[in-house]
């Protein structure tokens, strides 16, 4: 049975360093990029977003329908800004205004107080959902690597 894979990596992080910071910089670069420059307004994007694809429905969804612009709109938990400010510490006023931002951009739907990723925001998020992907794919072959040449727990 391979070794849990946190203690594999904690143990030979000096080594893995440069696998798992590298895509991370790359994530954070193109996301800086699409927020124009404000790192803060995309973390909050990703607490809507986080809430969005927690709908169970949400994992059923075409990605190319996504993209092709076929879907008007996500089935989706929600969030308000008041629990974005809490789970974050961003002060809630800084919240209302990056919200009100992506609202305005298109990349967070609001009804009344409720909020929502939309297919939009995951249009114009292409160049950072990439990044991701390869820092999923970059981090998961770390793993299975050092699970390769790690002895077993006994």
């Amino acid at each position: 049975m391979p070794r849990s894979a946190l203690p594999l990596l904690r143990e030979n992080y000096p080594a893995i360093a440069k696998d798992l910071i590298g895509p991370l910089l790359d994530v954070l670069g193109a996301a800086r990029e699409a927020c124009g420059g404000d790192l803060e307004k995309f973390y909050v994007m990703l607490v809507v977003a986080t809430r969005t694809v927690e709908d169970r429905r949400f994992a059923g969804l075409d990605l190319e329908e996504v993209l092709n612009g076929d879907l008007s709109h996500y089935p989706s938990l929600t969030t308000n800004i008041r629990s974005i400010a809490d789970s974050t510490g961003i002060p809630k006023e800084t919240v209302r205004r990056k919200v009100a931002a992506l609202v305005e951009q298109g990349w967070i739907r609001r009804v009344d107080h409720q909020l929502s990723l939309t297919p939009h925001a995951s249009r114009m998020l292409t160049a950072v959902r990439e990044p991701l992907l390869q820092l999923a794919a970059r981090a998961y072959g770390t793993v299975r690597s050092l699970q390769a040449v790690a002895p077993s727990p006994r």
